[in-house]
C-alpha cells in the first residue's frame, strides 16, 4: 500500500524524534542538529530580540513545526516567535498566521529551500515576517507583507548593515553582530 506524503512524513518524524524533520515541496527532509557556527548565529539573534519578546509577552520557540494548511508542507524554522495564546494545530504545530517572526539560518544543504521554497509557503500561510540569515552569502533577508503568491516586501542587507524590523517589532537588528563581522 502506498502511503500518503503526510503518512511518510509522520513515519520519519517518529523514526527520528531527535532531528528536525520537514516536508518541503513534497520531499521529506531530515536535518541534522545545528553546528556550533549555526547555533552561534541563533544565540546572537536571541541576544538582540529576547528583551523585546519578553517585554511584550511573546514566546520564542526553537523547535516547532509551522502548520501551513491541511494538505501543505510542514516547515521547522530555527526560531519561531509567537504571541500569547497562538493558534495551535497539534502539540507540535503552530499556525503560520499565528506567528510574529520565523527565522532560518541557512545551512549548507538548505539554501534553496530557505531562499526559494519556504518564503512562498510561509507567505501563503500568512506568516507576517520571515527572516533568513545567510552566513555563506554574508546577508540577511527579511520577507514581509505576505500575499497569495509570496511576500510583497523583501529587504536584504549585507553583514555589518542594520536591518529595520517593522511593526510589531519596531527595532533595528545589527547584522554585523549576527554574522560576526
Amino acid at each position: 500500500m502506498v502511503k500518503s506524503r503526510e503518512e511518510r512524513y509522520r513515519a520519519v518524524c517518529d523514526l527520528f524524534p531527535e532531528l528536525r524533520v520537514e516536508l518541503i515541496g513534497g520531499r521529506v527532509v531530515v536535518n541534522d542538529v545545528g553546528t556550533w557556527q549555526h547555533n552561534t548565529v541563533i544565540s546572537r539573534l536571541l541576544f538582540q530580540i529576547v528583551d523585546i519578546a519578553a517585554e511584550r509577552g511573546w514566546a520564542i520557540w526553537p523547535n516547532i513545526t509551522v502548520f501551513l494548511g491541511a494538505h501543505a508542507d510542514r516547515y521547522v524554522p530555527d526560531l519561531t516567535v509567537v504571541p500569547p495564546d497562538p493558534l495551535i494545530e497539534a502539540d507540535d504545530e503552530v499556525h503560520g498566521n499565528s506567528t510574529i517572526l520565523l527565522v532560518d539560518v541557512v545551512a549548507a544543504g538548505s539554501a534553496y529551500d530557505d531562499h526559494v521554497i519556504k518564503p512562498k509557503g510561509y507567505a501563503l500561510a500568512g506568516a507576517p515576517l520571515y527572516l533568513v540569515i545567510d552566513p555563506f552569502q554574508q546577508r540577511v533577508k527579511l520577507h514581509s507583507e505576505p500575499r497569495d503568491k509570496g511576500y510583497a516586501g523583501e529587504t536584504t542587507v549585507s553583514a555589518g548593515k542594520t536591518l529595520a524590523m517593522p511593526s510589531p517589532w519596531d527595532c533595528v537588528l545589527d547584522t554585523g553582530r549576527l554574522l560576526g563581522s
